[in-house]
């Protein structure tokens, strides 16, 4: 049966395809655990497909964002049919099997509290108070953020803990090792691969695990985040199938969520951007990230600015998961650490040239992008 849903994923167009049983998966963190979608699960089965190194290149040069933007949502919709042939697959077999959304697929800290208000109502509520208004409405908005906000502020866990990790799947699969951050690569593409995964009832073989990890631990992953995400020296530590993987110390993934969402693009380093006009500055630790996120979050939701909408465009991904949502409100602006890191160091350096000399992007009419090359 292994074979044959290997035939089936490369036969629809996959690069790669690993098998791992849920055994390697068990005792690590809580995105490991594929039971929380499919209770009783027995396998799993990881897809990659690569990213195009030409449209990464447009879009780290300032060139081109809507092709990378466009080819991203490609990808992920091709990963999510592949797996849905396998699941099909199983399905004839006998087997109860989920194939797992490809990204924006997020738990919560307490689902039954959270969904006291139907997702629908929420991003209702935060389109219409980023909306243009007049300034009486303008100001009940306003009061409205403020004696409502703390009440659902505590909703979600802003460490987004995905329903299952594709990352630690790919790994357990055998498809990929971790770079230093945090991001996994494979020798043929480096770390410019998507994944998605298939969770089984069906017990199946295990592919054998990648030995080394592709990274040649140059850093340029650290040098191209603007907001300090991963430590330099610092280390964290995962153990998979009885192996334990090295990559870089993260910080809390509002720190991620805070670029890589368009709120800022230019913090640590000038003379280049994100493709975000953002350029609010963050706190130097994370300590009190979480209420810098509330203070921000209340000073600026009943705003119609280019924040308010990055507000309300988080939200609506939070809840809608990648696949399901209308495509016109992903505005890809980062993801540079994944995106710069190639199969070589060669390549990764020119990929940093490239950024680095591409310019900034400021806000243009509503809301919109402006590349400013140098």
């Amino acid at each position: 049966m292994e074979n044959e849903i290997k035939r089936i994923a490369l036969a629809s167009g996959a690069a790669g395809v690993g098998i791992s049983s849920t055994d390697r998966l068990k005792g690590g963190v809580a995105s490991m655990d594929p039971s929380y979608l499919l209770p009783g699960a027995e396998s799993i089965v990881s897809v990659m497909l690569p990213l195009d190194g030409d449209i990464i290149r447009a879009y780290l040069g300032k060139k081109n964002h809507r092709a990378l933007q466009d080819h991203e949502t490609d990808v992920y919709v091709r990963l999510f049919n592949i797996c849905n042939e396998i699941k099909s697959f199983l399905a004839s077999r006998g087997f109860a099997s989920v194939a797992v959304q490809p990204n924006l697929d997020y738990r919560f800290k307490d689902g039954k509290k959270y969904r006291r208000v139907p997702f629908v109502w929420r991003q209702k509520m935060t389109d219409w108070l980023s909306s243009q208004s007049g300034p009486a409405v303008s100001v009940l908005k306003k009061l409205l953020v403020k004696l409502s906000y703390e009440k659902t502020a505590d909703y979600t866990d802003w460490n987004l803990v995905p329903s299952f990790s594709h990352r630690y799947g790919a790994v357990a699969a055998g498809l990929a090792g971790f770079g230093w951050s945090g991001n996994v690569m494979t020798s043929e593409y480096g770390a410019r691969v998507l994944f998605d995964t298939v969770i089984t009832r069906a017990s199946l073989s295990s592919d054998p695990m990648m030995e080394d990890t592709p990274c040649d631990g140059c850093r340029l992953c650290i040098k191209v985040c603007q907001v300090g995400m991963v430590h330099a020296k610092k280390e964290d530590h995962v153990t998979l199938g009885g192996k334990e993987f090295t990559h870089g110390k993260k910080g809390h993934n509002l720190r991620c969520i805070l670029c890589c969402a368009g709120f800022t693009g230019q913090d640590r380093y000038k003379g280049w951007s994100t493709w975000s006009p953002g350029r609010i500055t963050l706190p130097e630790t994370d300590e009190d990230i979480v209420g810098f996120w509330n203070r921000f979050v209340k000073d600026n939701l009943w705003k119609h600015n280019y924040y308010s909408r990055c507000i309300s465009d988080l939200v609506f991904h939070s809840d809608y998961g990648f696949v399901n949502k209308p495509y016109d409100r992903f505005r890809t602006t980062c993801g540079n650490c994944q995106f710069i890191c190639w199969e070589t160091r060669e390549l990764r350096m020119e990929n940093y040239r490239i950024l680095t000399e591409g310019g900034e992007v400021v806000e243009g009419p509503d809301f919109s992008f402006q590349p400013v090359h140098r």
